[in-house]
C-alpha cells in the first residue's frame, strides 16, 4: 500500500473514534458528536483546498471559487445544529467527490487518477455511512 494510501485510509479513525465515543457514556472535555462533526469539518476544508489547482486561468478560478465555497460550508457547519451540520457535510463529501472525479477525467496521469479516485470512492462512501449513522444514532 503506498503511503498516500494508508493516510487516506488512517484518516477514517477520528471519525470511527467520535462517532464510537459519541454513543459510549464516556466524558470528555470536549462532546464526541463536537468531535466528529469538527473533524468532519476540517477533512471536507482539507478536501476542498486539494483541488486549488495550477490550470488554465478559467478552470482555476473556477476551482478556487468551489475550494472556498466548500470550505466556508464546513466552517458554517461548526455554527450550526449537529443535525444540520452532518448533513451540509454529507452532501458536501459527496459533492466533492463527483467534482474530483470529473477533474480526474482530464488528467493524463490515467494510472495514479484511477487508483486515487478508487479510494477516494471508498473513503467517500465510509464516511457519508459514518454520517448517516451519527445521524440516526444521535437523532432517532
Amino acid at each position: 500500500m503506498k503511503s498516500w494510501q494508508l493516510l487516506g485510509y488512517l484518516g477514517l479513525l477520528p471519525f470511527i473514534t467520535s462517532l464510537y465515543l459519541s454513543v459510549e457514556s464516556v466524558s470528555w472535555v470536549i462532546a464526541a458528536k463536537q468531535a466528529f462533526v469538527a473533524y468532519s469539518a476540517i477533512i471536507v476544508s482539507f478536501i476542498a483546498g486539494s483541488i486549488w489547482r495550477k490550470d488554465d486561468e478559467h478552470t482555476q478560478k473556477k476551482q478556487q471559487i468551489i475550494s472556498n465555497s466548500f470550505s466556508l460550508l464546513a466552517f458554517i457547519s461548526l455554527l450550526t445544529y449537529p443535525n444540520i451540520a452532518l448533513i451540509s457535510l454529507s452532501f458536501s463529501f459527496l459533492f466533492l467527490y463527483v467534482y474530483e472525479r470529473d477533474l480526474a477525467k482530464c488528467s493524463t496521469d490515467e494510472n495514479r487518477t484511477s487508483e486515487y479516485m478508487a479510494m477516494r470512492f471508498w473513503l467517500t462512501l465510509i464516511v457519508i455511512s459514518m454520517h448517516i449513522t451519527a445521524y440516526i444514532l444521535w437523532f432517532y
